[in-house]
Order: C-alpha cells, then structure tokens, then sequence
C-alpha cells in the first residue's frame, strides 16, 4: 500500500465522513474500516441486481412456455390434409401402350378412365371457349426448356452411325448431333477418356505395385541370366571374408559368354519394342487394357479352351445356342464348324461329350445358313481367266532417246569390265601396291593383321 501523507489522510476522511480528530494511526483504521463496509454494501446491491434479472428471466420464460402450450392445445382440433401433385410424363407414340399403367401413379385414389366401347367414336377434341376459359400457362425458363430439348442417350444412340461412340455426357453438348456425327467419322483421333474424371491425372496409380523391369525375350535367348545368377549363388555361397575378398580384389572376365551368340541377338534376333501409333494418347491405366486388334472372330487361343475347360476336339459350349438361334449378325461372311461350315475331320454331329450338336437343317433336310454338310466344291477357274492380260494400262511410255542411251551406257560399262578382267596380274599388282600371290602359290589361312611390339629385356 503507498504511503498516505497526513493532509491525504485528513482529506479521505472528510470524503468518507469520518472525524479527523485523532492520531494517524486511528485514522487509518477508521478509514479501512469504512472501505470495507463500502464495498461489503456494493457487493451486496450487485447480488441483489443479479437475482432480479434472474427472477425476471425465469418469468419470462415461464410465460412463453405457456403461450406455447395453449398454441399446441388450439392447433390440435385443426386438420391439415396434404395434397401430392405428381408430375406429368409424356410419352411417345411408341410407348402410348403403357399410358394406362403411368396413370395409376399419376393420379392415386381415382379410377382409371373407361376405355370407349369399340365401334363407338368418341370426339375428344377440346371446344374454342373452353380453350379460351384456361388460364395460360406461365413462361417457362430457359434452363427448363434446355432440359427439355436435351435428347436421351437411347435418342443418340439411335441415330448415330457408330452407337458405340456415344458416351452419356454427349447429351450435354451445346449441339450433340453434330458432335456425335464427328465422332463417327472415319480415322477420327477420339479425346482421351480422362478428361470428364475429377481426380487429377495419374492420381489412381498409387495403389499399383509397380512392375519390375523384364528383359526382352531375345536377350533372354543368350543365357545371360542363367550365368547372373550362377555368379550370385556363388557369391551368396563364399561368405562374409569371401565376398570382402571379391570387393577388394575383384576378378575380371567371369562372364564367359559366347560373343556370336551376342551378336545375333542384337542384330538378327532383335524385336521392336511395343509402340504407340501415330494420334494414340496414354489414358490412366491403357497398359492393362486389352488389345482387341490382335483378336481374331472365331479363333480360340488354348489358353481360352483351357479356360473353358474344352477338351481337344470338342466345340466351343456356344455352338449348340448359334445353331438354335442364329450365327451373329455382327459377323456375317464368318465361317463357323458346325454351323455354317463342315465339322473338322474326325468329328462327330450328336450331344455326347465331345460331339458338335445337330446341324441346322429346314424340313427338306437343307442347310439354313451354310453348306455345313461341305456339298459344295470349290470354284474352278476357267481357261478364259487364265489368257487375260494382266499388264499396267496406265503406264507411262518412256520416250526413246532415253532408251538408247541407256542402252549405250550399258555396253560401255560391259566393255570396261571385259577389259578389266582381262589386265594381267602383274598390272593390277603395280596399280594397286599390293603383293598378291602368283599363279601356283597357296592363299594362306591367317593373316597377322595387327602390329608387333618387340620388348628387349
């Protein structure tokens, strides 16, 4: 507490109306005294403020419950009935058959319209004063009626030349008819896939385990993964101070490998690698796509007959359905055993294991969709085909002048080999500068190409 001089002292006691008569530390007393009386009495004023507001909120809210209560006690004896209005759809000519069953959903508790007495013509047309009583329809939006022009997927699909390409955001598209029109174009590059997802680009190839590098098969063919991994066994097999050895002093020219064999693989044996063509584009996840273009209609790989567990010899299990049914109109000019084309040699018609069914025949015991019974021979060809003339009629004439000289540049070249071959040997040795063996000597078998170095000790 800071020091009070006396003046200080007598002034505060005047404010609290206290004497100041009296020595100074009667003075102080009396002065804290009557501070703490001060504040004792302001505490209490601020809890009594404080349990006022209290009393006055909780009657409050006691009134506004009470309010509440009697508005629920009024609104219980009012019955509120909820109207469903369903929405009108509007179907085709195609589909007016099914324009009874939608109106059991449209319009409930009401009974289905009778249907008009046959013979009887009902006229259903709606008279110009009743037309004229109806309340006009409000404008619709424009977003509405984007939505009601946007065609249907079934719509595009129908219309397009390829319904493969139509994909089902095409319907969005300021003008999709002309887009799907483009993408049906012939060596029309398609926009990569990825362009509708929202993830970013690569985002999915986390989870991949990423596939370790293999070599290709005709580096294989040279054995040089056999002696790898033989060098590493033995290298796995020497130790601790053996494979220290091996670091410090390591020995060259292990890898005993045959050099020819190396060559062949690269310059003879050698494949180009898998390459994308010319407007293809990398998508997320193309190399686990399959390359249907190597596919072929009608041929079964065996790992496929192994698959489907076909033994050797038997049809394929859908061969009893395209004879029932049909071949497949997505391939017409395709040859099928048993169906359209006779069976393999050495198998038999009948439904036993193995057996390749009952072939497709009409009442008078005449194929449906092919000679499958092979009555019908190759065609032969005729003699007249054979003296056709089969020569360019758009070639062009090459003029004569051009000829001759060609013709002369020939001979002359002729002429200059007979003389070359007929120069003694003795000439072409001095021409050349090159010792060539005379007549009678052997040619021999090696020769030192290289230098010889001569070290004198």
């Amino acid at each position: 507490m800071v020091a009070l001089t006396d003046l200080e002292i007598q002034v505060r006691a005047q404010e609290l109306g206290l004497s100041t008569f009296g020595t100074r530390s009667t003075l102080l007393e009396l002065i804290k005294e009557k501070e703490a009386a001060l504040l004792k009495e302001s505490n209490m004023a601020r809890d009594d403020l404080k349990k006022k507001k209290r009393l006055r909120r909780r009657k409050k809210k006691r009134v506004t419950n009470e309010i509440a209560d009697e508005a629920m006690e009024d609104s219980s004896d009012v019955t509120v009935e909820i109207e469903y209005v369903p929405d009108k759809i509007n179907l085709d000519s195609e589909f007016s058959e099914f324009s009874k069953i939608f109106k059991q959903f449209q319009e409930p508790g009401k009974d289905v319209e009778e249907e008009p007495v046959q013979g009887l013509v009902v006229d259903d047309t709606p008279d110009l004063e009743d037309l004229e009583d109806e309340p006009q329809d409000k404008p619709m939006s424009k977003k509405k009626m984007k939505l009601l022009n946007r065609p249907s997927v079934a719509m595009l699909k129908k219309v397009a030349f390829m319904p493969e390409v139509v994909d089902w955001v095409d319907v969005t598209a300021s003008d999709p008819f002309l887009l799907i029109q483009l993408k049906s174009t012939r060596n029309t590059i398609p926009v990569p896939v990825h362009w509708s997802q929202k993830k970013r680009y690569l985002g999915g190839k986390r989870g991949f385990e990423k596939i370790p590098f293999e070599l290709p098969q005709y580096i294989k063919d040279t054995g040089i993964m056999e002696m790898r991994n033989a060098m590493i066994e033995r290298d796995e097999a020497a130790g601790l101070k053996g494979r220290t050895r091996a670091r410090m002093k390591p020995k060259l020219g292990r890898l005993d490998i045959d050099y020819q064999k190396l060559h062949d693989a690269f310059f003879k044996y050698q494949t180009k690698p898998a390459m994308t063509k010319y407007g293809d584009m990398y998508y997320e996840g193309k190399e686990f796509a399959a390359n249907v273009q190597l596919k072929r209609p009608g041929s079964l790989s065996e790992d496929l007959k192994n698959a489907l567990n076909i033994p050797p010899g038997a049809p394929p299990p859908w061969l009893l359905n395209m004879q029932r049914y049909g071949p497949p109109p997505a391939y017409p000019n395709l040859k099928i055993p048993g169906l359209n084309a006779p069976i393999p040699e050495g198998a038999q018609w009948g439904y036993h294991p193995g057996g390749w069914g009952k072939p497709p025949v009409d009442e008078l015991n005449r194929p449906l969709y092919g000679d499958v019974f092979g009555m019908v021979k190759a065609p032969v060809k005729s003699k007249s085909s054979e003296n056709i003339d089969k020569t360019l009629w758009g070639e062009l004439e090459s003029e004569p002048e051009a000829e001759e000289e060609l013709e002369e540049e020939e001979e002359e070249e002729e002429e200059e080999e007979v003389e070359e071959t007929e120069k003694p040997i003795e000439e072409i040795n001095v021409s050349s500068g090159i010792e060539t063996p005379l007549g009678g000597m052997e040619t021999p078998t090696n020769i030192e190409l290289r230098k010889r170095y001569f070290y004198h000790v």
